[in-house]
């Protein structure tokens, strides 16, 4: 900021950077990049902690701040998925949300050097503003990540390996 010139793109870290986010140090293992056409670009990081938990960690720029979402993969039944996508009300955990957003694009994981492969989003809003965001890939198989939204100065400690 100010022309900081030691100032940290969060949308192009590497792999091997570090940071802490809620008391944990986590280090990014993986690289993905999302473009979703006229809705931008984001880029993905797989992360993992010092006790081997994994997690992700999105990243867009959006009007020129950060919008980042952090997510674990949780397990949900492929019908309660399928359900959710057609009535757009998916309950979780004894919490209700809504779809909010849906976006089709492309992903690329940059580490294992795949293709271009296409990609479709549906993100659900609980009303604390937790999130379920269900990701279906070019073979219809259906993933499902919990996650929040979070501050940029939620991440500490942001150390590249470069």
């Amino acid at each position: 900021m100010f022309g900081n010139k030691n100032e940290i793109q969060l949308n192009s870290l590497s792999l091997g950077t570090t940071f802490k986010y809620k008391s944990n140090t986590w280090e990014i293992i993986e690289i993905s990049d999302y473009d979703w056409g006229v809705d931008g670009k984001s880029v993905e990081y797989k992360i993992r902690s010092k006790n081997n938990s994994e997690a992700y960690l999105e990243v867009e720029r959006y009007q020129g701040d950060y919008e980042i979402y952090f997510s674990e993969s949780i397990e949900i039944p492929q019908e309660t998925l399928k359900d959710g996508m057609a009535t757009k009300i998916m309950i979780y955990d004894g919490q209700e949300y809504e779809q909010e957003e849906h976006y089709r694009g492309s992903s690329k994981n940059q580490t294992l050097g795949t293709s271009w492969e296409k990609t479709e989003v549906f993100m659900f809003y609980a009303s604390d503003d937790a999130l379920l965001t269900i990701e279906k890939t070019k073979d219809d198989t259906l993933a499902v990540y919990y996650g929040v939204e979070i501050k940029e100065k939620a991440l500490k400690n942001i150390k590249s390996t470069k």
